[in-house]
């Protein structure tokens, strides 16, 4: 079940906003401040957060701020809510960070729509970062293969070799081909050393 923060310092909004996502099927926390609500979400780990704008205090492009700058929630999709239809709150929301906005009154159609779409986004998101980690994964596997078959294969090469024609090979031979397995020893061993 997916986790929503509501953030309002108005007790029948966020009231009413818990009600409906209930009733959808999300789970929910709530917060009166931006500074509570900033403490639910470390704690609680939201997977969408929705906040008023205006509140006493911490308003919501101050709590909106703090959350992008901690680690641990600052890529929580984030839904304002405005009872002001003004366009500058919504252009500085969204240039803020925030992912949707939604202004007072809203419809449960709406509040619900906003919510999915911003979980969906998020869940392609994850995906896509998904896919490019294991492809990077895969890259670093093939260039690390690479880079260790090159000395095994010339250390295998060098001692079957040496094993094979030991009763004929000169001193000088031997020693030319354990300088030989040395080097690539060396590369083994940096490498291994980088991986660390």
């Amino acid at each position: 079940m997916q986790t929503v923060l509501v953030i309002d310092d108005s007790d029948d909004v966020r009231g009413v906003i818990v009600k409906t996502l209930a009733h959808f099927g999300f789970s929910t926390c709530e917060a009166k401040d931006g500074a509570s609500g900033i403490q639910t979400a470390v704690r609680d780990q939201p997977d969408l957060i929705i906040c008023d704008i205006r509140m006493p205090g911490m308003d919501g492009f101050h709590t909106l701020s703090a959350i992008r700058e901690h680690p641990a929630i600052a890529t929580i999709p984030f839904i304002f809510l405005s009872a002001a239809i003004d366009k500058s709150d919504m252009r500085r929301g969204m240039a803020s960070g925030a992912d949707d906005y939604l202004t007072k009154p809203f419809t449960p159609h709406e509040l619900i729509e906003a919510v999915t779409a911003r979980l969906a986004k998020q869940a392609e998101l994850k995906c896509e970062i998904y896919k490019q980690a294991v492809k990077l994964r895969a890259d670093v596997v093939h260039l690390l293969s690479q880079e260790i078959t090159g000395p095994i294969d010339s250390i295998l090469d060098l001692t079957t070799t040496m094993m094979r024609e030991h009763s004929f090979l000169s001193p000088e031979k031997v020693f030319v081909s354990a300088r030989q397995i040395n080097d690539s020893l060396i590369r083994l061993n940096q490498l291994a050393r980088s991986l660390a």
